[in-house]
Parts: C-alpha cells; sequence; structure tokens
C-alpha cells in the first residue's frame, strides 16, 4: 500500500470511530436524561430503588467475600433497606405511570401481592441485620440471598424489563 492508501483508510477510520463514539454518548445521555427526567413522586421511588440498590451492592461485596465482612456496615445497610422498604408503598400511587417510570401497571392489579413483598422486604432486611450479629458467614449469605429473592421476585413482576 502506498502512503495515500494508508491516509485514506486512517481517515475514514477515524470517522467512523468518531461516528461510533458520538453514537455512544447519544445514546448514554438519553438513558441519564430519562432517569433525570423523572419528577415527583416517579423521581422519589426511583431514588428510593437506587439508594436499596447501593446497599445491596455493598452488602452483596462483603457476604461474598470480595470485600472484608464488617458486620456493623451489614447492620447498618440492612436497617436502611428495612426502613426504605417501609416507604415503598407510598410511593405508589395509584396509577402513578408517569415517564420515565419503570413500574408496571401490574402493581395497582395486583396490589396485595405487591404488598406483602414491600413487608417481606422489611422482615428479611431485618433478619439480615440479626444474622450479621451472630457472625456466621453461612447463614448471612442464605439470609442475603433470601432478601435479594424478594427484590428479584418483585422486579420480575412489577417492573418493567431491562434491555
Amino acid at each position: 500500500m502506498n502512503r495515500e492508501t494508508i491516509e485514506m483508510l486512517t481517515e475514514k477510520r477515524f470517522h467512523r470511530w468518531r461516528w461510533t463514539g458520538g453514537l455512544l454518548l447519544l445514546l448514554c445521555s438519553t438513558l441519564i436524561m430519562a432517569h433525570s427526567g423523572a419528577s415527583g413522586v416517579v423521581k422519589q421511588r426511583m431514588e428510593l430503588m437506587k439508594s436499596v440498590g447501593k446497599e445491596m451492592k455493598t452488602i452483596a461485596a462483603m457476604v461474598k467475600g470480595e470485600q472484608p465482612l464488617d458486620a456493623a456496615k451489614v447492620r447498618e445497610g440492612a436497617a436502611l433497606i428495612a426502613s426504605r422498604s417501609g416507604e415503598v408503598e407510598a410511593l405508589f400511587p395509584r396509577d402513578s405511570l408517569m415517564q420515565p417510570t419503570e413500574a408496571l401497571p401490574a402493581i395497582w392489579d395486583r396490589w396485595p401481592e405487591f404488598s406483602e413483598l414491600t413487608q417481606r422486604l422489611q422482615q428479611e432486611a431485618e433478619q439480615l441485620g440479626r444474622k450479621a450479629e451472630e457472625g456466621d458467614r453461612r447463614e448471612l449469605l442464605r439470609q442475603f440471598a433470601a432478601l435479594g429473592k424478594v427484590c428479584s421476585g418483585c422486579h420480575t413482576d412489577f417492573r418493567k424489563k431491562q434491555e
């Protein structure tokens, strides 16, 4: 290949990467704006769920042995999840499906089941805090799995599928 051909191919690659990068930036900013575009009760519940998810990730790292186990941090995270679970139902007033919500109408169609899951979330989180005090990693892992099962059950039935 001569120098001109190499320069032409390099320029084409550069433009292709610049276009691809721009497209990725646009997609990412659209996703960020979708969540940042939330307001009112939808924004409040998104923030609540985000805080619960953050605690779950922190606890998961300790329970799985990726981070040193700190029973006090597990208890603190479990207590936060338990207290936040008591706020969930109030953040789902009937038919609050304003975009960019991820909630499904099934929440209101099957309210007793949804309500039971929020109560189980609180109970399982409280139990996780107690298991942290006992210091048995195996029991802590089992309880964390039980808590995660409640979260995933709710997401499966009452939240739009993540793409």
